[in-house]
């Protein structure tokens, strides 16, 4: 569903819906679950058959062991499946299970199958088209703008500054290196207008009708995007403007029903394989086209809807899942939508440009009390482009969320050591509100520069679980190297260069437990420091002021 339009969807997690919109043939879309992954060809030990090498590193880096979760579901149990002539559209290896497309006739021998969980079957809804499934493909190569030290935002420049990102841009951090998948109704026009043009795209892949066409009649997925991704100097430029984008459509424009949380499931699971860092979404979901399959607010604790299932195991492999609050602050539901309940995703709500509370953000708390949104961004006024490459303002929290995930791509450009869960601690505690945060703009509005003091006094259990980080960054005095605890006793070689490679700094060091002050050098601009170890090195970034 779509937050600005304030149409607002949601997702699934009972386990017998019984509710049936008319469908032709009685063939509808159901969820399975199997009773185990037994049999299985797959192995925990060899993870490159099902897992890129991307998202193997992502989980190694943040010490994250492969589970059975991440196996494939078993091939054998999705064969019995198509022998009741039950379409197979997806199989989720999170939740264990399948989407299917069955008559009532073909759901009942499904049920029968030794391998399914009894009647754990869950009736999402009807798929009136069948197109055959589509591998994710990449579309046309875009022409990349140069690199600029600064930019000129235009419009723009209020949403990027309120949150310290034309700082960030300065210090080199502009999402290189981060894969961002984006999940939402549609992109129409990205590919032709202007601001799209030096985006990196990795892929597309429409999860509603099962092909790489992401193009239709909505607008509302480009604008999204434009507030990550666009680049037109002088008048829109995105908070990640050189990040790599995967288009993900999980929206059904047609209906509002609960098979797009489904959508929504394989999509995270198809960027968990693919090696995605973060997934931004403004798509939010409690209310469907049959009042029956409405979620309740007591339903908001983090656990019940699949659609927070599916944002929670996203978490659970290293990725940040980025959600927009929702747009019902002011009307009936008021509260933030699926899977913004889930306390590892990162719920964004808007103020307008005073930093003032929008009336119409979502508010929290979740059903168990815990503070939501995570933290605030500008959701009234934000400068967006029309799929036409018109360049307008816009009014949602849907636009909240990407400004909020350009933030997290920059700064974990800048810090790749740290976790997903890391990430999310230090954006809430440079927030305006860390020290009382409230249900309407949680820990207020976030900041770069605030961010990288933080990293100034790491807390404890920070330090005990990050490699390298060198902090702060940009460096207006003097900054700190903190080793991996591993390298304790170890010797370093440290080389700091400037941007023509020139050796401007070359030491050993022994390796402690104490951070390694690195002088200032009365250096000004960016260079880039080597730190080699006995077994690893690190190559990264370091601004000095």
């Amino acid at each position: 569903m779509l937050v600005p339009i304030l149409r607002i969807t949601i997702l699934v997690i009972a386990w017998a819906y019984a509710w049936a919109a008319p469908i032709w043939a009685q063939e509808r879309i159901h969820m399975v679950f199997f009773r185990d992954k037994r049999n299985s060809p797959f192995s925990l030990s060899r993870p490159e058959e099902f897992l890129s090498q991307r998202s193997i590193e992502r989980r190694r880096r943040q010490n994250i062991p492969f589970t059975a979760r991440d196996l494939p579901v078993t091939p054998a149990y999705l064969d019995s499946i198509r022998k009741t002539g039950a379409r197979v559209l997806y199989p989720t290896r999170w939740l264990n299970g399948a989407i299917i497309r069955a008559t009532d006739a073909q759901l009942a021998a499904v049920n029968r199958l030794s391998v399914v969980r009894g009647n754990a079957t869950e009736r999402l809804s009807r798929l009136e088209e069948d197109q055959p499934a589509s591998q994710l493909s990449p579309l046309l190569p875009f022409t990349r703008t140069e690199d600029l030290e600064s930019f000129n935002y235009g419009f723009s420049e209020r949403q990027v500054s309120m949150l310290g990102i034309d700082a960030m841009h300065r210090a080199g951090f502009r999402g290189e290196g981060i894969h961002i998948a984006v999940l939402d109704c549609g992109f129409v026009g990205f590919n032709t207008a202007l601001p799209f043009r030096s985006m990196n795209l990795l892929g597309t892949f429409n999860f509603v009708e099962r092909t790489t066409n992401v193009i239709n009649s909505c607008t509302h997925g480009t604008r999204v995007l434009s507030v990550l991704a666009a680049f037109q100097e002088g008048s829109l430029i995105g908070s990640a403007p050189k990040a790599s984008y995967y288009l993900f459509q999980t929206e059904d424009n047609q209906t509002e029903t609960r098979a797009e949380e489904a959508w929504w499931l394989v999509a995270a699971e198809r960027a968990d394989s693919l090696g995605v860092d973060i997934i931004s979404t403004s798509l939010g979901y409690y209310h469907f086209d049959d009042p029956a399959q409405n979620y309740s607010v007591n339903d908001l604790n983090g656990r019940t809807a699949l659609i927070t299932q599916a944002a929670n195991a996203a978490a659970a492999v290293g990725m940040l899942v980025v959600k927009s609050a929702g747009n019902q602050g002011n009307r009936a539901w008021g509260r933030i939508t699926f899977p913004g309940d889930s306390d590892s995703v990162l719920t964004v709500g808007s103020v307008n440009g005073l930093g003032i509370y929008s009336s119409f953000s979502s508010r929290g708390p979740t059903a168990d009390g815990r503070i939501k949104p995570d933290v605030v961004a500008l959701g009234e006024g934000t400068i967006v482009s029309l799929p036409s490459g018109t360049i307008t303002g816009d009014v949602g929290t849907s636009f909240t969320a990407p400004l909020i995930a350009g933030l997290a791509a920059g700064f974990w450009q800048a810090h790749p050591r740290l976790t997903n869960m890391q990430l999310i601690d230090i954006i809430r505690r440079s927030g305006t509100r860390w020290r009382h945060p409230n249900d309407s703009i949680g820990y207020g509005i976030p900041h770069f520069e605030r961010m990288q003091l933080l990293l100034t006094s790491l807390p404890e259990e920070l330090l005990s679980k990050t490699e390298l980080l060198v902090y702060p960054n940009p460096a207006s005095g003097d900054c700190k190297v903190v080793f991996p605890p591993s390298w304790q006793g170890e010797t370093a070689t440290l080389i700091l260069t400037d941007v023509l490679g020139r050796s401007v700094l070359q030491t050993v060091v022994k390796v402690t437990a104490e951070p390694l002050l690195l002088p200032h050098l009365s250096l000004s601009g960016t260079y880039l420091l080597q730190v080699i170890g006995k077994q690893s090195s690190y190559t990264m970034p370091i601004v000095f002021r």
